[in-house]
């Protein structure tokens, strides 16, 4: 996946709070980082050939998030905002047996904590999110970026999505079997984007 040699600072400049928490370089340049850099030259250079001929690659898709994401998708009480609080090593995510939260929620490591809404979050082209903008302001509003110090790891983001199921139901399908799932946005579709860009899922 394409990836620029600008993540290794681990920075976010999400608004003046989040530019306060970015990180200072973790380790020296390494071999991958290297490899990194070069697969990010070789996609700048084929990226504008790829947009005048409507190549299969997404328009400005060489702007990636600001670092690798691993993406969490299952039903409500799955065990995914536990997974990430796990991972993590800190209680960040409200985990409970009934849904909590109808939110994606990008956990992002920094120098301290600092909470985000979502038109901030998609507002910052450095974060990487800006694509999402046109699901409109339905999702919008329901993301949230969470910066967070002293994670067990600083090296990618964790993205927490809603659980499949947890949305309300139209009411005409009270008494479908087939009933639709209304959450004001296409879910399914941003699902799909998350998980084009996600590096493991």
């Amino acid at each position: 996946r394409p990836f620029s040699s600008g993540d290794a600072s681990w920075g976010f400049a999400s608004g003046a709070a989040a530019s306060e928490a970015m990180a200072e370089p973790l380790e020296p340049p390494s071999v991958a980082l290297q490899i990194l850099e070069r697969c990010e030259a070789l996609h700048t250079k084929i990226q504008p050939l790829n947009d005048r001929l409507s190549g299969p690659l997404e328009r400005q898709s060489h702007k990636t998030t600001a670092l690798p994401f691993v993406l969490l998708l299952g039903n409500h009480s799955s065990g995914k905002s536990s997974f990430v609080n796990h991972v993590l090593g800190r209680s960040i995510q409200t985990a409970g047996v009934a849904p909590t939260d109808d939110s994606f929620t990008i956990v992002a490591p920094g120098s301290k904590d600092i909470d985000q809404d979502g038109p901030a979050l998609v507002g910052d082209p450095d974060m990487g999110f800006t694509g999402l903008r046109h699901f409109g302001p339905a999702l919008i509003h329901h993301m949230r970026l969470k910066i967070r110090q002293d994670t067990s790891t600083s090296n990618f983001m964790m993205v927490d999505s809603p659980g499949m199921i947890d949305s309300p139901m139209s009411k005409e399908s009270s008494f479908q079997s087939n009933y639709t799932v209304d959450r004001g946005y296409d879910f399914e579709g941003v699902v799909k984007w998350f998980a084009e860009r996600a590096d493991v899922i």
